[in-house]
């Protein structure tokens, strides 16, 4: 281990001589067009080792072992350690729980027009803030077509394709086995607990509807979660580490996920995910029998806390407003309903839009 003392702050650290050797900046270790390692791994020595090391004001010198000469920013190695990634985990995304009366609050902060986003990139970073820090916005003056719609949506993100398409338009004809293609009621859920990578974002635009009902409903289930650990501890901790199997059968498809319902970051312990819908549940054979008991009051202690009703926004999408949600984290439904009605929808890769918020500074 390599001792280091940071000249302007005081602050020491035991660092790994591998570990520096393997983050060389320099032009013959990393590719700086690209910003991607020149070598492998296997090309170091494993026992390569400091011979002389110099300071020169917040600059670090190092004389390796294998003959190569490295320059550090101390800062880069100071801030590269485990404890400052957790802290800027932590505090670089400023999110906002929120239930019906917190929500309606601060609907003004969710609402942009489409013209002013087509001609604005502070507006589009102000939409991407809101959809960071609330979890769902609203783009309103979209024509109500799903060419439109499409364009509105890739002004902002690249689309994600599934067997669903690209753009997928939807109405009360069984094109695919999925309960949102009746007029039924349809609790709140989040979408593709069956795929390996659910979707990240998704958009819903009601192009038409003759009939009554359909009003949809919204819950974030940061609030949720944050809810159930403060009130059932217990069921917290059950739904944070339970294997809960989804899937999706149809002609032609045959998707199966299996992870917990709430998912956690690894490093901060801080919610990622809540992968939550009744409806594609298989069968559930991932614990024994024994744990059945616990596992069932923690899931109703869940979906007791989604259904109260101040938890749940509920508002009815009309022609020209396109809502667009962070899928791993608000749940959505909708009511029974009459009449015709077609809409129009897409989804967007979670990676794509923490692109997105990362190249807006919005997130690390």
């Amino acid at each position: 281990m390599l001792l280091l003392k940071h000249p302007k702050t005081g602050k020491r650290l035991e660092i790994n001589e591998f570990w520096l050797r393997d983050h060389c900046r320099c032009g013959e270790c990393l590719n700086l067009d690209t910003n991607q390692r020149r070598y492998d791994l296997l090309d170091l020595p494993d026992n390569v080792i400091s011979t002389e090391v110099k300071y020169e004001g917040l600059q670090l010198n190092v004389l390796w072992s294998d003959g190569h000469k490295s320059t550090y920013d101390l800062d880069f190695i100071f801030d590269s350690q485990l404890d400052q990634l957790i802290s800027r985990r932590s505090k670089s995304t400023n999110l906002t729980p929120w239930n019906r009366c917190i929500i309606l609050q601060n609907e003004s902060h969710l609402r942009f027009s489409l013209p002013q986003l087509y001609s604005s990139d502070e507006v589009l970073k102000s939409l991407v803030q809101s959809l960071v820090r609330y979890g769902i916005v609203f783009i309103d003056d979209v024509a109500p077509t799903p060419s439109m719609t499409e364009s509105a949506l890739r002004r902002v993100f690249p689309l994600m394709k599934t067997f669903f398409g690209e753009m997928w338009t939807f109405s009360d004809k069984p094109d695919h086995a999925d309960t949102a293609y009746t007029k039924l009621y349809l609790g709140s859920h989040t979408d593709n607990t069956y795929f390996c990578d659910a979707a990240g974002l998704q958009a819903l635009h009601c192009i038409e509807h003759s009939g009554s009902g359909g009003e949809n409903f919204f819950v974030d289930g940061l609030h949720v979660v944050h809810e159930l650990k403060r009130r059932f501890p217990a069921a917290y901790d059950v739904l944070c580490k339970v294997q809960v199997p989804g899937e999706y059968v149809e002609k032609g498809e045959h998707h199966r996920h299996t992870a917990p319902i709430i998912q956690l970051d690894p490093l901060t312990q801080e919610f990622v995910q809540l992968r939550l819908n009744v409806y594609d549940r298989a069968v559930f054979d991932t614990i024994p029998q024994s744990e059945m008991p616990d596992f069932y009051k923690s899931l109703r202690q869940l979906l007791q806390i989604v259904k109260d009703e101040e938890q749940q926004w509920s508002l009815k999408l009309l022609p020209g407003s396109i809502v667009l949600f962070d899928n791993w984290r608000v749940l959505h439904g909708r009511q029974a309903y009459t009449g015709s009605r077609t809409m129009s929808g897409a989804y967007v890769q979670r990676t794509d839009f923490l692109s997105k918020a990362r190249v807006l500074g919005i997130i690390e």
